[in-house]
């Protein structure tokens, strides 16, 4: 005998058609069987009731026997475990045939939304049935105008469970994103009924600070150190001004106070045949005062009165720098004057 092990997908009221073929001598007789589920009973399924048509044919020239079960208008509570069994005097054979209804996804249910990490979000959600895999999908207005599917697919688990859960990351702080989840087989897909949504969290400012405090030290110590650089630079410079003035400034201030003596000396000698004069009580330089009068004229060199021209000092005269006209009564031709120039040394 052929074995057969075969799955159907139906939709409702679709027609089931169940052909089993067997390798027989003699002819077998033929048995149907349903099962709802695994937890229900077992029925026979008979030729003409519920629907049910079986039609049992056997060819002697190749030995080959035929079964076919006809369901007319597949109903919901007719989905399950189809049997059928073939026996002669030989033995026996099972052949088993699942129909599964052809159903889209379940919708995913118990949609919730996290938005505790900066730029992602968690969204979870429950199994809805039938489903083969999950997609989230997104949007900023409600899914109004704009649509974006998480190119990242969560498949269907296998251990039992059908709670599911996805993070959405590479999105925009600060902006409110509503989410939905797409359940897909091999008949179609389904989407979440509600949109759910949240504010997605701004990106963490934390490595923010600690780059701009890092960057306030830095500064901070590059502006320290140029304070310092220079005040080095100052000190170093104005102390190379101290070191070096003994041999320049001072020098200057000598060559000063050189001339200043060699002007001072030079006068003292060109003034040493005379008798020191009271430059305080001098009018101007370079005047010539006529010493007038015989009153308080002491003569320095008489032997040289005949010479017309005689230096004397003044003592107690009230005004040493007035300037007397040479032709007065007192003087006669003896007009003597000292000469007051002070000379300066370049």
């Amino acid at each position: 005998m052929l074995d057969q092990n075969l799955t159907l997908y139906l939709s409702q009221s679709e027609t089931l058609i169940l052909s089993s073929t067997f390798i027989s001598n003699p002819a077998p007789s033929f048995v149907w069987t349903f099962q709802p589920s695994k937890s229900t009973y077992v029925t026979d399924l008979v030729n003409g009731t519920d629907g049910v048509i079986i039609q049992n044919t056997f060819e002697v020239r190749n030995s080959t026997a035929f079964s076919v079960l006809t369901r007319t208008s597949i109903q919901e509570r007719w989905f399950g475990l189809y049997n059928v069994t073939a026996a002669n005097n030989h033995g026996s054979v099972m052949l088993r045939f699942t129909v599964h209804e052809k159903l889209n996804p379940g919708i995913p249910n118990n949609l919730l939304i996290g938005c505790t990490k900066p730029s992602s979000v968690e969204v979870s959600w429950s199994d809805g049935g039938n489903s083969q895999y999950y997609q989230v999908i997104f949007s900023r207005d409600r899914f109004l105008n704009s649509q974006e599917v998480y190119p990242v697919t969560i498949a269907k688990t296998t251990d039992g469970s059908d709670v599911y859960s996805q993070y959405i990351d590479n999105l925009d702080g600060g902006h409110a994103y509503f989410f939905k989840v797409v359940a897909y087989n091999q008949y179609g897909n389904t989407t979440s009924a509600d949109a759910v949504g949240c504010t997605v969290q701004e990106p963490c400012s934390c490595g923010t600070d600690s780059m701009y405090v890092t960057g306030v030290v830095l500064t901070v110590i590059g502006i320290l150190t140029l304070l310092i650089t220079v005040g080095i630079g100052m000190f170093y410079k104005r102390n190379g001004r101290l070191c070096h003035s003994p041999s320049q400034v001072p020098k200057q201030m000598d060559d000063v106070q050189l001339s200043d003596r060699g002007l001072r000396l030079q006068s003292e000698i060109e003034r040493s045949p005379y008798q020191q004069l009271d430059t305080n009580e001098v009018a101007k330089a370079s005047v010539y005062s006529e010493i007038g009068g015989h009153h308080h004229v002491n003569q320095i060199d008489p032997d040289n009165d005949g010479d017309g021209g005689k230096y004397e000092s003044l003592e107690g005269r009230s005004d040493p720098n007035a300037y007397d006209e040479p032709h007065s009564k007192t003087s006669g031709n003896r007009g003597t004057y000292i000469n007051t120039t002070i000379a300066c040394k370049d």
